[in-house]
């Protein structure tokens, strides 16, 4: 495939990201969690959220149901979200900017990247593409530095989710959907992802 120079992971839906990673057919990734109930905190909030946040909004009206859960989620875990972050592995088109990456618990945005997140009102197709090429990106600039473990991604409308997981091996897995309306499915899908990661670290 010829590379452009100028590409980012912008220019990458899904379809293209998995023929450009020599990633197709993927993987169905059939999840078996513990679900988290959320806090009384947590429902009320998102109720509140839905009464402002209804048809017509955008995509960073709908980036707050995303803000509300990860925060939730993150509380028993040691690791921090960071927002509109560049991730650049030194070469076209393993570079661009990512609606939210997830490290270590640390006072600086530094490596390693662990979990890799984009927003998408709409189009999962867009936000897949997007959020593999920065999940490859991250795994490259990962290696050099040492670290080689599983890196995830997470697409979301904010009220529709979707998870992935990008292998060791050079293997992509991902999940169905999941609504708004199973926030303890999510709670618990984000607590298996963000307690591997931290097996990873130690």
């Amino acid at each position: 495939m010829t590379e452009d120079n100028k590409e980012t992971f912008g220019n990458f839906d899904l379809a293209k990201a998995l023929e450009f990673l020599n990633l197709f057919p993927f993987q169905k990734w059939n999840l078996q969690v513990k679900s988290i109930h959320p806090s009384e905190a947590l429902i009320i909030t998102l109720k509140r959220a839905e009464r402002q946040i209804t048809t017509g909004s955008n995509e960073w009206e709908q980036r707050l149901f995303m803000e509300l859960i990860f925060l939730e989620a993150l509380e028993s875990h040691n690791i921090r979200m960071w927002q509109e972050k560049h991730v650049d592995a030194g070469e076209s088109p393993y570079k661009g900017k990512v609606d939210f990456v997830f490290t270590p618990y640390q006072a600086s945005f530094k490596l390693p990247y662990v979990v890799l997140s984009e927003a998408k009102k709409d189009n999962f197709e867009q936000g897949w593409g997007q959020c593999l090429m920065a999940i490859k990106a991250s795994q490259i600039i990962n290696k050099k530095e040492g670290y080689n473990f599983n890196i995830y991604g997470i697409v979301s409308s904010g009220k529709i989710w979707e998870f992935g997981k990008y292998t060791q091996n050079n293997e992509f897995l991902k999940t169905e959907a999941y609504t708004i309306s199973q926030p303890e499915v999510i709670l618990g899908i984000l607590s298996e992802i963000f307690t591997d990661c931290e097996r990873a670290l130690v």
